[in-house]
């Protein structure tokens, strides 16, 4: 480090040094992300932030540097310092989200880039880790029309399992990707154990996560956008980028979605896909969903049901593995601790 500096960690910041750093970010024109578990400050002879980032999970973020502190190497002090934390806690992979023009700054700090959009770039810091990660998917057998789904089942329900049997129909072999972010009500380890015992009978449907690379928009990390009400624009532009990637190294030329009449959310990204996605011969597939009694079925009802007390009554609206995980106490306090 430059000679009159000092550098600190914190596991979160708190009281004055958090204040500080919110006020320095903000400076920089960007915001503190909730979430946030190590921050890594660097400050000047006078006491004051030089620099700053910080680190939830596998993500690093609020990154930023004092332009009057530019060329004095303190971006590698802090990010160097998030690494070494990381590998303390048994992470051997990190990923951060930015602006694309900040990209050649980030390769010289040995991040890859694995997907941008107009106003967003995501990098890791394993050379070939994307590739990696679609050869971990690779169906062997896959042929034909090779089609994609990406569910979060929390939890599955009939409806679900009506689209997985309709898209297993349209095409050679179905690319199953389960969110494998654990921020559901139902966990990310069970939610893909149900599905993989539910689509078991489906001899071309191969089940797998989303890893660290296809997020929800929840948890997208907005913290460099100056104008927050069009995150969801962005995570959308970026999510897209990163499955047309995955799309090409397995070959996917279709992607599966059910309508949706409840989240807007969704609703919107389902409209982007249809006008990105054939930009890159990708044809994206509606199928309606599966109403009983004149409604949709949906994962928001059983939750509902659940949280009641009315577990039993899922039944009709859920296959039996997500049944018999309900019919256990054990998961439906688990559930009920999570669902908030």
């Amino acid at each position: 480090m430059e000679y009159g500096y000092t550098q600190q960690l914190w596991s979160p910041p708190r009281g004055r040094t958090l204040e500080e750093v919110r006020a320095f970010l903000q400076r920089m024109g960007l915001s503190y992300a909730q979430g946030i578990e190590h921050t890594a400050v660097v400050r000047d002879g006078t006491g004051a932030v030089a620099a700053t980032a910080s680190l939830e999970g596998h993500v690093i973020k609020c990154v930023a540097v004092d332009p009057d502190a530019q060329g004095a190497g303190l971006t590698a002090t802090v990010v160097t310092a998030l690494r070494q934390k990381a590998l303390e806690q048994g992470l051997r992979r990190l990923f951060l989200y930015t602006k694309p023009e900040n990209l050649e700054k980030f390769r010289g700090l040995g991040f890859y880039e694995v997907a941008r959009a107009e106003k967003a770039l995501l990098m890791e810091d394993r050379r070939g880790g994307f590739d990696v990660w679609a050869e971990e998917l690779r169906a062997p057998d896959a042929s034909g029309t090779i089609g994609a789904a990406v569910m979060n089942c929390n939890p599955m329900t009939l409806g679900h399992l009506y689209l997985i049997e309709e898209a297993a129909k349209r095409c050679g072999h179905l690319y199953l990707l389960i969110v494998s972010e654990d921020r559901s009500a139902v966990p990310a380890g069970d939610r893909r154990r149900i599905v993989e015992a539910t689509a078991a009978h489906l001899p071309n449907v191969s089940v797998s996560g989303t890893g660290q690379y296809l997020i929800s928009s929840a948890t997208f990390p907005d913290y460099f956008l100056k104008d927050k009400s069009r995150a969801g624009d962005v995570w959308t532009d970026l999510d897209i980028a990163v499955f047309c990637r995955l799309a090409e190294k397995l070959g996917i030329t279709r992607r599966f979605v059910g309508s949706e009449p409840f989240c807007p959310v969704t609703s919107a990204y389902n409209r982007a896909m249809a006008r990105k996605l054939p930009e890159k011969g990708i044809e994206l597939v509606e199928l309606p969903r599966l109403e009983q009694g004149g409604t949709a079925i949906s994962a928001t009802a059983v939750r509902k049901l659940i949280r009641a007390g009315r577990w039993e009554d899922i039944r009709p609206l859920v296959p039996e593995a997500t049944f018999a995980y309900f019919s256990a106490p054990e998961n439906r306090q688990r559930f009920l601790k999570r669902d908030v």
